[in-house]
């Protein structure tokens, strides 16, 4: 590898760069020239140092390649008096390719922060240099900017014959300096606060942070009053590196680095706004001039008793509606694309802005709040209608007459409780909607669908249910749930978390059967319980804790009759593992299972007798006959015990029976029906292979 010249770099003749530079085919870039060494070559200090030029300039437009901001660290908090800031340890990138260092975090005072104008006019850039003001009020930008100074004096000899020796500064020394930056605004009186939503609004609404150089860093804007942090707001300045490359295309109304820091700045502004006033709501036209295209909402902004939102101007359509809270990242991501909301903007410009107001839903609640509602989306009315063109006919009817107050929700009405419930949420947020002419009013009735998986596993539930001795507790269920209900419990009792655990199904019948009313809302009031993480985890772990054994039949009816499982539950998910054994043993009881003893029997063993699904086929045994299934010996039911006694043991009369039930044990029928008198050994004839009785 030649380092002089690099690997896929041409060196060209002068007769071809005559040629190059004629045709203008041939771009020079006279800030990247270097010297060229060659023995003999008289060398001074100028050639050196436009050597090391050479390189600082390479340095910067690779820089530039990747982008400016911050790479790691470099966070500004208020520090431990009024008038000090801590800036943690990081590196940056400014927009001119500098590197700016912080390599340990320190606490500065702001007194002694100079301004920019001072360092301006230390290299020739500005005005001459002013004293720092012992008194800074207003709004400043907290920067870094990257430096250089001379330092260690070292000898210099003479360059002539009667020159002088003198002594000069022998190295360069790179550093970082941190600035304050006053932000060029109207500076108007006003409070702090007011200020900080103008600038924002300059910042998201033009073309980011204007006024700041290029060879500064910037890190936070920060409100002081007689050089005290009033509040420090690092999204509205700071950028992180690489985040302007994310979106090459540049689709969107803006680079996706300032809509995401828009998204911040709101979301901190806004936490800084309630913790202010007390968590008193307020409209958005108050205190943001522009909003981002999704952000959050106060709490309280929705009026319950009539349905009516007073944070957004009456000009806006809004609109309430629920989602699926792991869907709502997707969504905020998708609207950030869209203009921000000029709040500030005409009426004709408000009234073509619409609004969806969210309320995330856990996943696991989805269905049971969707089952709820009558609808997926309530329209909000605005508090106050002060615009006549907007009106409708019955509202200025309405403002004609002495004013009501508003009717209270009907409690009575479900829907209406589930959306008032919803409208009081803490969490709620907003999101601006596309102006596209769709319908979403599809006629017909949604179906729910199961995969064939599920209904296999349903049809087989029953007999699941009987081995683990809760059929009567499932019956129960069954008697009283509608018909919705039954299907919401088959579909709960089949899910795979459900089917693979004895003691989360008997969890689950206990709780529909304290149920009030058995309909569908209340079925999915229990799945949304259930299926909430953490719930039934520990139940989980003590049936782990003895793999050879299952639950017994007594535990799990003491379970789906009612009883405390969840202290058994939450005990059972913080205990230590040595201690796991011991518990199960006390909540779950169980048996052991033995190892089915294997049976011996031809390839053309038959079923013997047609059984009903709740009996056992009747056949002879021995007394040391052991179950050949892992399974709990169910409890017969009222039913069952019935079948039993008017069971008659019968065979299809083209269907042989098997002649051997077991290891040396005949048949107990024959085939017309009759029952042997005995039951002898069998043998087995060495030509044929078939099995018979011995003969006299």
């Amino acid at each position: 590898m030649n380092l002089t010249t690099g690997e896929t770099r041409a060196t060209l003749g002068s007769a071809e760069v005559a040629r190059l530079k004629d045709a203008g085919a041939l771009i020079e870039d006279p800030r990247r020239d270097r010297p060229r060494y060659f023995d003999g070559r008289f060398l001074a200090a100028r050639d050196l140092i436009r050597d090391q030029q050479y390189i600082l300039t390479r340095e910067a437009d690779l820089g530039q390649a990747a982008g400016s901001g911050v790479a790691s660290g470099l966070d500004v908090e208020r520090g431990s008096t009024g008038d000090r800031v801590n800036v943690t340890a990081g590196h940056g990138v400014t927009a001119a390719g500098e590197l700016v260092l912080l390599p340990r975090a320190i606490e500065l005072r702001l007194a002694d922060i100079p301004r920019a104008e001072q360092l301006s006019a230390r290299f020739g850039l500005g005005k001459l240099p002013q004293a720092p003001l012992r008194n800074r009020t207003g709004l400043f930008v907290l920067a870094l900017r990257p430096v250089e100074y001379t330092d260690t004096p070292t000898g210099a000899y003479p360059t002539s014959i009667t020159g002088q020796r003198s002594v000069e500064d022998g190295d360069v020394v790179e550093a970082t300096a941190i600035v304050l930056v006053p932000w060029q605004d109207d500076g108007a009186a006003d409070a702090l606060n007011a200020r900080r939503g103008r600038a924002a609004a300059a910042i998201f609404a033009g073309d980011g942070a204007r006024g700041l150089s290029a060879n500064v860093l910037p890190l936070a804007m920060l409100a002081l009053a007689n050089n005290v942090v009033v509040w420090v707001d690092e999204a509205m300045v700071r950028r992180e590196l690489g985040a302007d490359r994310a979106d090459l295309p540049g689709l969107g109304y803006a680079p996706r680095a300032l809509r995401l820091a828009h998204l911040i700045q709101h979301q901190v502004h806004l936490a800084d706004l309630l913790l202010t006033s007390g968590g008193r709501g307020f409209a958005a036209r108050e205190n943001f001039p522009l909003l981002p295209s999704a952000g959050p909402v106060p709490a309280g902004m929705i009026d319950s008793r009539d349905f009516t939102q007073r944070y957004f101007p009456p000009e806006m359509a809004v609109d309430f509606s629920i989602i699926p809270e792991d869907e709502l990242p997707a969504l905020v991501e998708e609207s950030l694309s869209l203009p921000p909301i000029d709040l500030e903007a005409p009426s004709a410009t408000l009234e073509s802005t619409s609004l969806l107001l969210l309320a995330p839903i856990p996943r696991h609640e989805w269905r049971a709040v969707s089952s709820r509602l009558a609808t997926r989306t309530r329209t909000l009315r605005p508090a106050a209608i002060n615009l006549v063109a907007t009106r409708k006919p019955l509202e200025i009817l309405q403002q004609l007459r002495i004013p009501r107050l508003p009717l209270p929700v009907e409690t009575s009405d479900p829907a209406s409780a589930e959306w008032a419930r919803l409208a009081a949420l803490p969490n709620l947020w907003f999101v601006r909607r596309r102006n596209l002419a769709y319908r979403d009013d599809l006629a017909g009735e949604a179906i729910r669908l199961a995969g064939r998986e599920t209904v296999a596993t349903i049809s087989t539930d029953s007999t699941r249910l009987a081995a683990l001795g809760l059929d009567v507790a499932s019956n129960r269920v069954f008697e009283r749930a509608t018909p919705r209900a039954a299907l919401e419990v088959q579909s709960l009792l089949a899910s795979p978390r459900f089917a693979a655990s004895p003691s989360l199904t008997a969890a689950a019948l206990g709780e529909l059967g304290q149920a009030e009313t058995l309909d569908q809302a209340a079925v999915l009031r229990v799945a949304a319980d259930l299926s909430a993480p953490g719930v039934g985890d520990g139940l989980l772990r003590l049936e782990r804790a003895r793999p050879d054994t299952v639950p017994s039949a007594t535990a799990l009816t003491a379970i789906a009759d009612g009883g405390d499982w969840r202290t058994a539950d939450s005990a059972a998910a913080t205990v230590r593992t040595a201690e796991l054994s011991r518990l199960a043993g006390t909540v779950l009881r169980p048996q052991p299972l033995a190892p089915a003893e294997p049976v011996a029997t031809t390839p053309t063993t038959r079923p013997t007798t047609a059984t009903t699904p709740t009996t056992r086929p009747t056949i002879a045994t021995t007394p040391t006959t052991r179950p050949t299934t892992p399974t709990l010996t169910p409890r017969a039911s009222a039913n069952s015990r019935a079948a039993k006694t008017r069971e008659v043991p019968a065979a299809a009369p083209d269907t042989p029976p098997p002649e051997h039930t077991a290891a040396g044990e005949k048949a107990a029928t024959t085939p017309s029906g009759k029952r042997r008198k005995a039951a002898s050994v069998a043998s087995t004839s060495p030509a044929t292979g078939k099995t018979g009785g011995s003969r006299k």
